[in-house]
């Protein structure tokens, strides 16, 4: 039967598909029982989520939940949870337990081991201890109920420590503490977690707590002094053997995740354990690591959260005050609870104001490790579905709120702490990649990148043809290398040394990367069509693509003149632009190319930005004379000021997404200046920064 819950959405849908006469059910039926449709729906949505991600800033555990909620049982009832179903859900709360141990910093949490382990212990105590009665005496649940919902707000997924990695402060001792404090908390959360759930299977009494504490002694000394050698004498003979490693690593999960049950705990306090011990063992940067988190982020976690969305109930959550107060209480004791903590914590520390929001921002979030704790108490019995539904909205809005604290503060952070001029990115060793997968705009891209390289690195410049992995990719990779011929001898006529290479790979911003690894470059040189197809829409252009992944500085050139034929540059710097870590790189390179073509250069910056760019310039003793034009970006009919001529080479310092300079009014600004281009060559210029 196609079951469709009486939501508005869903009805309209209903309603539409029966004036047209439209029956799917004649070309299959629901819910779907054939393996290899339902392994094939699944595939299809975890390959979608990402590119919607990629348009609409939602979190990733987010649309996938979603996901499961449209698919599930309770929505268009396409998949029903059986079997197959619960197999691979749990495969994923076993790596994502796995991954999430094996990420955790053992070095940096030695390093802030005492601060660590005081904020790990407030920021379980403190949200359990003002959840519990919330939940017993607000919420009218039972004691057992109520320790497993409290236990729920003690845990945090770092969901936003991406943003303080992009901003360059990792190394503040706020987020430290904060990657410290997870260890303590994740533990303790866990070992509550084992309490109840032996307390619901094993009975009561002294002697229970006495048996699980034998049990959990013998799991430690299992993982603590088996494990550990057992892996190193296994990695040692397989070490040429990656294969042969992976599964190694597997079976130690499912091993653990089996110990820990036969002990009395959950599977996946195993898994965690298993991950934390062997992560010294697996390099951050090895390939093993790669397979690692690849495998599970790419198939096995996916499929566990769709599985959580198929429990979901939206239709109750709408329909139920009561469960909408259950959600909005959750949501409000979670948040008040790591305030809490993150505030005790500071005080108790030390930290500034800002500190304290980033530790807020960083603890705030629940995400997979919530999911982990209250599945096992569902599958107990010990909490209904109204806690589930109301998780999911918790875990919506933390998310959010982390995002946003986390992204405010460290931007904060990251300015008052930020070298005035940026730290220089690998300056002394210039290398400089250039993507000439485009035979009608080589020769332009080329003379760009030999006026920008300076002749007393001796390093050579790298000439890049990327080839799609396709059917005619041989031949298409002949027509490259007769291409690449000619630019060769075109850098050998000026006295420089070109390195080209043709390769294939599954797309050009893939193989840019890849190949821009491997030569240690500095800098990427692209060209810039100016099209933009629904495939961009999609997939995102080949440029976003690249900034993406890429630590390099990265110039993105449209020649519609050739350099020879400027008679000026102009370059637009946003405020902040200095705190970027190659801003100095690139003024200095801007500054270079002005003096090799013997034209004039005009800087439009902010005030404040102006002076950095005098003191990066006076460093590198530059004998350019520089006019510096103090440009208010917010200025009113700030579009009559972007009237250029014709000889004008226009370039923009673009920001990336999320960066210290980055702002949505400069990024309007620029887009709009852009595609008014019709006559100009401009050169776009994005910061790398140190990895």
């Amino acid at each position: 039967m196609f079951l469709l819950p009486s939501l508005p959405v869903f009805n309209k849908l209903k309603t539409l598909m029966a004036i047209s006469g439209f029956d799917i059910s004649k070309i299959v039926s629901f819910p779907v029982h054939d393996p290899v449709l339902i392994f094939a729906i699944i595939l299809v949505i975890i390959f979608v989520s990402p590119l919607l991600l990629r348009k609409f800033n939602v979190p990733g555990i987010i649309i996938l939940i979603v996901s499961g909620i449209i698919i599930g049982p309770n929505g268009l009832n396409i998949i029903e949870n059986n079997g197959a179903i619960d197999l691979f859900s749990t495969i994923g709360i076993l790596f994502l337990m796995f991954i999430a141990g094996l990420n955790l910093d053992q070095q940096q949490f030695k390093r802030t081991r005492y601060k660590s382990l005081l904020f790990g212990i407030l920021t379980f105590v403190l949200p359990f201890t003002i959840g519990l009665p919330v939940c017993y005496y607000l919420l009218h649940y039972n004691f057992i109920t109520s320790l497993m919902i409290a236990n729920m707000f003690s845990t945090h997924t770092m969901v936003s420590y991406p943003v303080v990695s992009r901003l360059n402060i990792t190394r503040n001792e706020a987020v430290a503490v904060a990657t410290g404090g997870t260890v303590v908390t994740d533990t303790l959360v866990l070992l509550v977690l084992a309490a109840i759930s032996g307390k619901v299977t094993g009975g009561s009494g002294a002697m229970l707590y006495i048996k699980l504490l034998i049990f959990f002694l013998l799991f430690l000394l299992i993982l603590v002094y088996l494990i550990p050698p057992v892996s190193r004498w296994v990695f040692k003979r397989l070490e040429d053997d990656n294969y042969s490693q992976f599964i190694y690593v597997a079976l130690v999960v499912f091993i653990c995740a089996i110990v820990a049950k036969i002990a009395g705990l959950e599977p996946i306090i195993g898994a965690f354990a298993a991950g934390f011990i062997m992560s010294s063992l697996i390099p951050a940067d090895s390939m093993l690591r790669n397979r690692i988190n690849f495998t599970g982020n790419a198939l096995f976690i996916p499929f566990f959260l769709i599985s959580v969305g198929m429990i979901v109930n939206l239709h109750g959550l709408f329909t139920s005050p009561q469960a909408i107060m259950i959600a909005g209480v959750l949501t409000i004791v979670a948040l008040i609870g790591k305030y809490v903590a993150a505030t005790t914590a500071s005080w108790i520390i030390g930290f500034s104001n800002d500190q304290r929001k980033l530790l807020f921002g960083l603890t705030s979030s629940h995400a997979a490790a919530i999911l982990a704790v209250i599945m096992v108490g569902y599958k107990l019995g010990i909490i209904n579905i109204d806690v589930i539904n109301g998780t999911i909205l918790l875990i919506l809005i933390t998310c959010v709120v982390s995002s946003f604290v986390t992204e405010s503060a460290g931007r904060k952070i990251a300015l008052s702490t930020g070298n005035a001029t940026g730290k220089p990115l690998r300056e002394y060793n210039e290398s400089i990649l250039i993507s000439l997968s485009n035979p009608n705009t080589m020769e332009k891209l080329l003379d760009l990148a030999l006026n920008l390289k300076k002749k007393d690195h001796s390093q050579p410049l790298y000439g890049l043809c990327i080839v799609n992995d396709d059917e005619d990719a041989v031949n298409k990779l002949r027509t490259a290398r007769t291409f690449l011929k000619s630019v060769t001898e075109r850098a050998h006529a000026t006295g420089r040394m070109i390195e080209t290479l043709a390769t294939i790979d599954i797309n050009i911003a893939a193989g840019i990367k890849r190949v821009a690894r491997e030569k240690e470059a500095t800098d990427i040189i692209i060209g810039s069509s100016g099209r933009y197809n629904f495939a961009d829409f999609i997939f995102g252009r080949s440029i976003e693509q690249l900034l993406a992944g890429a630590a390099q500085n990265v110039f993105v050139y449209n020649p519609v003149l050739p350099l020879n034929l400027c008679r000026k540059i102009i370059m637009f710097i946003p405020q902040n632009a200095e705190k970027e870590s190659g801003f100095s790189s690139l003024v200095n390179r801007i500054s270079h190319l002005s003096l090799r073509l013997s034209i004039p250069l005009t800087i439009k910056a902010p005030i404040s930005t102006c002076d950095n760019v005098v003191n990066v310039l006076s460093k590198s003793k530059s004998e350019l004379q520089v006019l510096y034009y103090p440009f208010d970006y917010y200025a009113p009919n700030i579009e009559k000021e972007l009237k250029f001529e014709p000889e004008d080479l226009i370039v923009f310092f673009a920001p990336r997404s999320g960066s210290i300079s980055f702002n949505t009014d400069y990024e309007s600004l620029l887009k709009k200046t852009l595609k008014d281009l019709r006559s100009n060559s401009y050169l776009i210029l994005y910061s790398g920064f140190i990895s």
